[in-house]
């Protein structure tokens, strides 16, 4: 493996949790030179999957820089889409074990909350559907109040008893009409951006070691999701007959080890 720059750490970000797909590639500077080397983010709400691997090579080489010579990885894991928020853990997990790299993931509403210019109390809610808000409060300096939670619009407005306060994320509308005048909207994008989870990163002082054996950073899912497989006893012709099924376990030596990362310098 190529040295690494003694610079600060060259860091990947990517978030797939909402309705965007975006990836950034951010090294913190003291110079006039800009953190953001590279970034892009498309705007979408089914396709993650097939737009994140060619995105982050992508934004790789517009700045110049190889997959080997980034030092860490950073995505969001949650709440979300169930595919979106497992395409880009999956992803990024892949890459730390390929490059031997420290991942750590970072809560979706967090990074939201990062984006917004509020001077005040602020509530990020993220529309989940059928009367149900991803939410989380803020202080000014963004820090949480609450942790992540589903709760109904009259709970959402209630986690900040007093004061004015900011209102952000794709939720925002439904809550408006119901919000009394103390809440005021937020201009700012109803997902989260790579770019400032690049800048969240950097400014984290608690990375973890790379190990290979550790536990993978965990999805964040506030609910049960809503498909679900079907009750046999209703669609008996969709039930797996049980000769289909094979009766003798899969032997140990047809799964691939993994190989251990290269050493190399």
């Amino acid at each position: 493996m190529p040295a690494k720059s003694s610079d600060s750490p060259l860091i990947l970000a990517c978030d797939t949790t909402q309705g965007a797909c975006s990836a950034a590639l951010y090294r913190e500077t003291l110079t006039s030179e800009p953190s953001v080397l590279a970034s892009e983010l498309l705007p979408m709400t089914k396709g993650h999957a097939e737009a994140l691997m060619p995105m982050l090579q992508r934004v790789c080489k517009t700045a110049g820089k190889s997959m080997r010579e980034i030092d860490r990885l950073a995505v969001t894991n949650g709440p979300g889409t169930f595919t979106g928020v497992r395409v880009g853990l999956a992803a990024m997990r892949g890459l730390s074990l390929a490059l031997a790299i420290p991942l750590k993931a970072y809560g979706t509403l967090e990074v939201m909350a990062q984006a917004s210019r509020a001077s005040g109390p602020l509530i990020v809610a993220v529309d989940a559907r059928r009367s149900v808000f991803y939410a989380q409060s803020f202080d000014a300096q963004k820090t949480p109040l609450s942790p992540p939670q589903a709760l109904t619009g009259e709970q959402v407005l209630a986690l900040v008893k007093d004061g004015d306060v900011t209102l952000q994320g794709s939720g925002l509308s439904l809550l408006m009409s119901a919000a009394s005048s103390r809440f005021s909207a937020e201009n700012a994008p109803d997902y989260p951006q790579a770019e400032v989870l690049g800048a969240m990163a950097a400014a984290d002082l608690e990375w973890p070691a790379y190990d290979a054996l550790g536990a993978p950073p965990e999805p964040l899912y506030l609910r049960a999701p809503d498909a679900t497989l079907p009750n046999p006893d209703k669609f008996p012709s969709r039930a797996i007959p049980s000769r289909a099924i094979p009766s003798r376990a899969i032997s140990s030596s047809a799964i691939p080890s993994r190989a251990e990362p290269s050493t190399e310098t």
